[in-house]
């Protein structure tokens, strides 16, 4: 006889989950059918960045996307462990990797909102950008297979390139914060060539702001200067240091000297300010 508290979770799981089939075939076979059949919320935006992820959550993000279903059938996992390479790489290595590197630089690139009418439905709008999203995500999965390539991780949430998209739109000046240290190793000059696209007339600017010069000299600013101006680049070197106001004001009360009830028992007054020091709760008011 099995057991009643068995069977109402199993009643629970059937209600909760109907359009799941579970078929078993003794210890070795299993079908399960993903359901993918969910509209799109409109209203709310899944904005957690996704810039890296293990095999199975990608597959299933790529089957999503696509909007395609899928069958697992086989419960005996093999696990393949990866072959790292390791070792110090020779001058003849370093040269290969940067040439191959050098090959395909131009086939990195941010991915592009595919083109819409005002007449053309969310739901079709939707579609088309997740399929332009996928192939972008295809063609990284092949670049990456070439020997002496890996990517970094880069953002897979497509949320994040739609808020991109948006923002180059509806936006007249783009610009790109880079850190003072290295702006070359921070700026994206693909996304430069994207602004260029959408806006053939140079009616959209791209602008560098360069952050924490500070840290930099003038000879250094005057350089990095120079070598945006040679390739016609817009630059602006900001500091927070000397652009932010004290954050701690002080507030002077004027001593008269000739006033009458002035007391001059110095020691009196350090104890009265100690055993009324909670009612100082302004730190930035000080007693000069």
């Amino acid at each position: 006889m099995s057991n009643p508290k068995n069977a109402v979770g199993r009643s629970l799981v059937k209600k909760r989950f109907p359009n799941q089939r579970r078929a078993t075939h003794g210890d070795e076979w299993v079908h399960q059918k993903p359901d993918f059949t969910t509209t799109t919320d409109w209203n709310r935006l899944n904005l957690r960045s996704v810039t890296d992820q293990n095999s199975l959550d990608e597959f299933l993000t790529t089957a999503q996307l696509a909007g395609t279903d899928f069958a697992a059938e086989r419960l005996n996992i093999t696990f393949v462990p990866a072959v790292a390479k390791v070792g110090i790489l020779s001058d003849d290595d370093k040269e290969r990797i940067r040439q191959v590197q050098q090959l395909h630089r131009d086939r990195l690139r941010i991915p592009r909102r595919p083109a819409w009418t005002p007449e053309m439905s969310a739901e079709q709008i939707d579609q088309h950008e997740r399929v332009s999203f996928l192939d972008w995500r295809r063609k990284l999965a092949l670049l990456q297979q070439i020997d002496d390539l890996t990517l970094t991780p880069f953002e897979k949430n497509l949320e994040f390139w739609r808020q991109l998209w948006r923002v180059i739109e509806k936006s007249d000046i783009i610009v790109q914060i880079v850190d003072a240290r290295n702006p070359l190793l921070f700026r994206c000059e693909d996304l430069e060539s994207y602004v260029r696209e959408l806006s053939p007339d140079n009616k959209k600017v791209n602008v560098i702001l360069v952050n924490k010069a500070d840290l930099l000299t003038e000879e250094q600013r005057q350089a990095w200067a120079i070598c945006f101006d040679e390739h016609d680049i817009r630059v602006i070197f900001y500091s927070a240091l000397q652009s932010a106001p004290s954050s701690r004001k002080t507030k002077t009360v004027p001593f008269d000297k000739d006033d009458s009830e002035c007391i001059d028992d110095t020691d009196r007054i350090l104890q009265d300010i100690k055993k009324n020091q909670t009612s100082y709760t302004d730190d930035n008011f000080e007693i000069s």
